[in-house]
């Protein structure tokens, strides 16, 4: 018997052409459509809403996680728990997150959809990193950066090692986190020489690694290089203007870190890199000795921030309006008690904040979390591949039993005929025995009778001859 195991591809998805604006393909799914196009309609959907309506994008991919399931489209199946851990992990929900993540990159490796494994192994690793479980996203950075290089993505594989090289970063890990940035730096080359921005943001990631590692003048060429691309972007543009003032500022060179910090003067920014700024600034007076001007600018930046969500710059701010505030008394400026007051409240307004986006864990708790979560996945995975294999060897040991039962009924048959052959070739040997013994006989008799002949001819002859002779 025989039995055979095989596995394919997923093909390609090419969906008919489809409108682009949301109002066509909602009527698309009004009408009778194949579900692969209807699969398609509603991934479409999903990423309109994405941005805008987290509600009326989760509506979208529940629709297409069911049809997957009923049609068994294992692709878009996949897609759909990509964009719902997208959606959880927008929505706080780390945990459901990295159990949709892991569900879709089994299913990408079932169909072999290696850029969508890439992706979402990359996107667990963005989910430790979210709650600064630096150490434990690095393992899946590595992975998808090795995937992406395997298939010749070079762009992705920038951005994984851009990554990767974060949060070696982060874990103090400078020479490892420096040879990262030099591979990312050189995939995006690679890759596309002319992205301006993208290379602007890799190599002001390059700055932000040797800063940290206290190498600045280092630091200062790979900002400078940045800003040689001239990204279009002026956020980027601020944000390396700051970073440069803010080294600037370490090395004590004020002039420098004044001159840089005046140019991102006047071009509109986020909130978050406003504070940012604000806080440099504050700190440039500062080591000048103007706390007063130092109180001024820090109080701007809190005016400014948002208060209600979990705001890290918000929090600097405040610890360096405290020191300033703590140096004014020193030198026997007064401090109004409500300001002193206004600090511990934000303090505490965001400790609370803390405390409930981690609903009581703190971060190494819910990065426990997500381990257990992961471990349980990859028990369950070991578990189904256990089956599988059992199933696999059930099987292989019915063929082999039913082989040696049709080898055994083939070998008794041929005895049985064997021996029928053996018991026919008996008989008629027996029979060709009494044949030969019944001619044996014939044949003594035949010689004894001839010999009777020869006696009565001698004897014949005998009498002759005597009468012969009378």
């Amino acid at each position: 018997m025989c039995f055979f195991l095989s596995c394919s591809n997923e093909p390609e998805i090419t969906p008919e052409k489809l409108p682009t604006d949301t109002n066509s393909l909602k009527s698309l799914l009004d009408k009778d459509i194949n579900p692969e196009t209807r699969l398609e309609v509603y991934y479409r959907l999903y990423k309109a809403f994405r941005d805008s309506d987290l509600a009326q994008a989760a509506y979208y991919v529940n629709q297409q996680q069911d049809l997957a399931k009923e049609v068994v489209n294992k692709m878009y199946l996949g897609r759909a728990y990509h964009a719902q851990g997208m959606l959880q992990r927008r929505s706080g929900e780390y945990i459901e997150a990295t159990n949709s993540y892991l569900q879709a990159i089994d299913i990408f490796e079932e169909v072999g959809y290696n850029s969508g494994v890439a992706a979402d192994i990359n996107n667990v690793g963005k989910l430790y990193q979210t709650i600064e479980g630096y150490k434990d996203a690095i393992p899946y950075f590595e992975k998808a950066a090795q995937i992406y290089e395997e298939s010749g993505d070079f762009k992705n594989q920038s951005i994984a090692y851009t990554n990767l090289a974060i949060c070696n970063s982060k874990t103090g890990r400078y020479a490892e986190a420096k040879e990262n940035i030099k591979l990312a730096i050189a995939q995006q080359l690679q890759f596309d020489s002319n992205d301006a921005n993208r290379l602007a943001h890799v190599y002001n990631e390059a700055g932000n690694i040797y800063y940290h590692a206290n190498q600045y003048d280092q630091a200062i060429e790979y900002y400078n290089e940045a800003l040689a691309f001239n990204p279009s972007h002026e956020q980027m543009l601020v944000i390396l203007y700051d970073n440069l003032a803010n080294t600037y500022l370490t090395k004590g060179n004020y002039d420098k870190a004044t001159k840089f910090l005046l140019k991102g003067t006047g071009i509109t920014i986020d909130t978050k890199t406003a504070v940012e700024r604000y806080n440099i600034e504050g700190t440039l007076y500062q080591l000048q000795g103007n706390h007063q001007k130092a109180v001024e600018v820090f109080n701007e930046a809190i005016a400014l921030a948002n208060k209600d969500i979990i705001n890290e710059p918000l929090n600097n701010t405040l610890d360096l309006l405290s020191q300033s505030y703590r140096a004014l008394t020193d030198n026997g400026a007064k401090v109004a008690y409500d300001d002193i007051y206004r600090i511990a409240d934000l303090k505490k307004q965001q400790q609370e904040l803390k405390d409930s986006f981690y609903d009581g864990m703190n971060a190494k708790a819910l990065q426990a979390a997500l381990n257990q979560e992961v471990e349980a996945h990859n028990n369950r995975k070991l578990q189904a591949s256990m089956v599988d294999r059992q199933w696999l060897i059930a099987q292989g040991a019915g063929a082999i039993v039913a082989g040696l039962l049709i080898v055994i009924m083939v070998v008794t048959i041929n005895t049985k005929a064997t021996k029928k052959k053996a018991y026919d070739a008996r008989k008629l040997c027996a029979v060709l025995q009494e044949e030969k013994d019944a001619l044996a006989k014939e044949n003594k008799d035949h010689k004894e009778l001839l010999a009777e002949i020869h006696r009565m001819a001698s004897e014949l002859d005998t009498y002759n001859n005597k009468n012969k002779d009378a």
